[in-house]
């Protein structure tokens, strides 16, 4: 069930839309006491934390940046939830709850407002579970949320376990495992478990949130970005990797609440303060766009015609790589993909790169990173690669030669929309 209570503003109108509900849930639509009611600019934010992996550690410092931006000062109406699936610390103490992070006595601390049984929280069904009770708990104007875990793009998880038809070895076309201590973050995983594409439609599908963050690896994908265009207006992503100690909300979380600017310009400020951040860290990378969903069509529009015109092959070695995966990159970057096949190819190739241009302007709201940026891929040994041509987008290109991964390219919705 979508939120459909967002701006409620008499109680005549609180108690139809109890009338409503009664038939499909059993419980209120928020609890009793103070904000009940959504007021006007009201604002909830929750972090998804998939713990159930590597980073919990990781996780567990941006819960606690969570904190500290709470202890400094937010404004009374806002709202910042934790839902938190499993290790918490080194003595092996576990939980599955959703909590909200409050003043006690001037000190932050999470207040547990629901604790669940051990569960996939890499499900669609479990998210949207835990989506509905953030309404129920949390009710706002204004919804945000931040993913927090491993995850690789558009690519399906299944990818990164094929086998052989014959002899059963492993078939890796693009190896997007990291090693165990790598610092870099990969949706999912929950166990061995990750979320699709597909599934992270339908899961966020449950609140029409205002924004989305991604902080996990690779999500600002044209193919993840392209299917997610429908379920929020802005999405902040990066389209390379994040450094293990992922975004630092103490210093975003004043700038989302900030209510002097529109939602996409405090997303902007959010994305130069990430970057700002890690320039000053002993591994100074990071890549973080804000996209505004509804320029997308125009994007693909423009790409549509870019691929029904004569263009050139990509020369794969002079193409921004976004990641150093061996021997073939998974990602590369979008706009300097297209100009690599335009330049040399038809007049009727060249306009439309130009309108594709236009059409990416108005898509992205902005785009920050640093020089260089940090990959963990590759020989599991990792190291900087040049960001000279990085529009903050990243894209997959097709080969024949990694038939595997093409087919499941061609089936996603941005391929199908563009290709021939």
């Amino acid at each position: 069930m979508k939120v459909f209570y967002r701006k409620l503003k008499t109680a005549a109108v609180v108690s139809a839309a109890l009338v409503l509900l009664a038939g499909c849930r059993k419980e209120p639509v928020c609890p009793g006491g103070p904000g009940c009611e959504p007021t006007e600019g009201s604002h909830t934010f929750l972090i998804y934390a998939v713990a159930d992996n590597n980073l919990w550690r990781f996780i567990r410092g941006n819960v606690n940046m969570a904190m500290e931006a709470v202890e400094a000062g937010i404004p009374a109406d806002t709202r910042v939830l934790v839902y938190w699936d499993d290790l918490t610390n080194y003595t092996g103490e576990r939980k599955t709850a959703l909590t909200e992070i409050v003043l006690e006595n001037g000190q932050a601390v999470e207040k547990v407002l629901k604790e669940y049984d051990d569960q996939n929280s890499a499900a669609p069904a479990v998210m949207k579970t835990v989506l509905r009770d953030v309404q129920y708990y949390a009710p706002a104007e204004v919804y945000g949320i931040s993913l927090l875990g491993h995850g690789t793009g558009w690519f399906p998880p299944e990818l990164n376990n094929l086998k052989q038809p014959m002899s059963g070895e492993p078939c890796l076309e693009h190896d997007l495992r990291r090693p165990e201590n790598a610092l870099t973050r990969a949706y999912g995983p929950d166990g061995e478990e990750y979320m699709s594409v597909e599934g992270l439609v339908e899961g966020l599908s449950e609140i029409r949130f205002d924004y989305v963050v991604f902080d996990v690896c690779f999500m600002s994908s044209i193919e993840l970005l392209y299917a997610l265009r429908d379920n929020t207006p802005y999405i902040l992503a990066s389209p390379a990797e994040i450094m293990g100690k992922g975004i630092p909300y103490h210093k975003v979380l004043p700038l989302l609440f900030d209510r002097a600017y529109t939602i996409d310009r405090r997303l902007a400020f959010a994305a130069s303060a990430i970057v700002d951040y890690y320039r000053g860290e002993s591994t100074p990378s990071a890549a973080f766009t804000v996209v505004a969903t509804g320029g997308l069509q125009g994007v693909a529009d423009a790409v549509k015609k870019i691929f029904e015109a004569e263009v050139d092959e990509p020369d794969f070695g002079a193409i921004q790589y976004l990641e150093v995966v061996e021997p073939e990159h998974a990602f590369f970057d979008l706009k300097d993909y297209l100009k690599n096949i335009t330049d040399s190819g038809s007049e009727e190739a060249r306009r439309a790169f130009s309108e594709f241009e236009t059409a990416l302007a108005t898509a992205v709201v902005a785009e920050y990173h640093t020089p260089e940026i940090y990959s963990a891929l590759g020989n599991f040994s990792g190291g900087f690669f040049p960001a000279d041509a990085v529009c903050g987008i990243s894209s997959y290109i097709p080969r024949d030669w990694l038939p595997v991964t093409k087919e499941a390219w061609e089936a996603t919705q941005w391929a199908e929309y563009v290709m021939p």
